[in-house]
């Protein structure tokens, strides 16, 4: 599938597959690891990791944390990035508008905040 030339058709298979959308509703609320999601969701970790990676490609959802264990191994959390979704229908076509919140930019202005000194 190719994201970036056919954006609307994909958004709109995002939200009707049962499983992104419960993915993304849920990293709306908590960042999540695959397997927190996998066990929440009571389906499959493959079927996770799958939809993770699209979601992520479709810039939907955001990796916010990576954590490592003693023996080496990755664990990602994830977060949903999508604040607002606009669907319009006009002339034909469907136009969706994607308001996004950069989780990233979060952290930073909380970091900047935290380290300066109160007057």
């Amino acid at each position: 599938m190719n994201l970036k030339t056919n954006f609307e058709d994909n958004f709109i298979q995002m939200l009707a597959d049962e499983c992104s959308k419960a993915i993304m509703s849920l990293t709306t609320k908590k960042e999540y690891s695959a397997m927190q999601l996998s066990r929440e969701l009571n389906i499959p970790s493959t079927t996770v990791y799958r939809k993770l990676k699209f979601l992520e490609e479709a810039d939907m959802i955001q990796n916010v944390k990576t954590l490592i264990d003693r023996s080496g191994n990755e664990e990602r959390y994830y977060r949903c990035i999508i604040q607002e979704a606009v669907v319009k229908f006009n002339e034909g076509r469907v136009l969706i508008t994607i308001k996004r919140v950069d989780l990233k930019d979060k952290f930073v202005k909380l970091w900047k905040k935290l380290s300066t000194p109160e007057h």
